[in-house]
């Protein structure tokens, strides 16, 4: 009675040992992952996109396993955002993107991955959905929890910002980048006048050092080759008049 009492109390023990060694580890997992990401990007690479949305769907797949598995990961923020990303560039669906960059922000609302899915789920909204209410909402929300960037790399609080100027005054990108490249049109102009009148200026400094006057001109021995001083019959220079007087 003793001996099977003590090996029911093992059955736990080892059902937890026994599923400790078949369950995948976080590595073993995010390896998997990237393994059929490559062979995802490569297929589509090759243009066979059937086979490049369904690899893509099996990296998803693979993350969501390990997220069940490790919901309390250190690792989760980055699959969330990785599973959004996938949504989002690869197959285009913005509903899910959105869904799961909503996920990142609500569950790990400190990292930084959550900062840059709120940022996304504005500019998906923006861009991709051309959703213009969703988009100033959420760009507004974004700017309410971060109205600057700590990381003065970042940017996004300051591209929040002007996203959400462009859109109260009803502006595009495209716009943006027409006025950009008009303004850049306009200094170059400005730039080459400018030079011009440089170019300009230096010639006439040029020609006024070659009129020296006459009086400059006098050489060691008193004559100056540019006076109209008659000659002498021989050919010679007649000495200069100052120094006649001395004579």
């Amino acid at each position: 009675m003793l001996k099977l009492r003590n090996v029911i109390l093992l059955i736990p023990a080892l059902i937890f040992i026994f599923s400790s060694c078949s369950k995948p580890s976080e590595e073993s997992f995010l390896l998997d992952a990237k393994n059929k990401m490559d062979e995802a990007i490569k297929l589509d690479g090759e243009n066979k996109s059937d086979e490049a949305k369904k690899a893509y769907g099996e990296v998803i797949e693979i993350y969501k396993k390990m997220l069940d598995e490790y919901p309390n990961s250190e690792k989760a923020p980055s699959v969330y955002s990785n599973i959004a990303k996938i949504y989002s560039d690869n197959l285009r669906d913005y509903n899910n993107a959105i869904k799961y960059y909503k996920e990142v922000s609500e569950k790990f609302p400190e990292t930084r991955e959550a900062k840059y899915a709120m940022f996304m789920i504005a500019f998906i909204y923006d861009e991709m959905l051309k959703d213009k209410d969703m988009a100033k909402e959420s760009y507004q929300k974004f700017l309410d929890k971060y109205p600057k960037d700590e990381d003065p790399n970042e940017k996004m609080s300051e591209s929040a910002r002007m996203m959400l100027e462009m859109l109260d005054e009803n502006r595009s990108i495209e716009d943006i980048i027409k006025n950009s490249a008009g303004s850049s049109d306009s200094t170059k102009s400005e730039e080459n006048k400018t030079e011009e009148s440089k170019n300009e200026d230096t010639k006439t400094d040029v020609k006024e050092n070659k009129e020296t006057p006459k009086d400059m001109n006098l050489q060691k021995d008193g004559t100056n080759p540019n006076s109209d001083a008659p000659n002498s019959d021989n050919g010679e220079n007649l000495e200069h008049p100052k120094l006649q007087k001395k004579k």
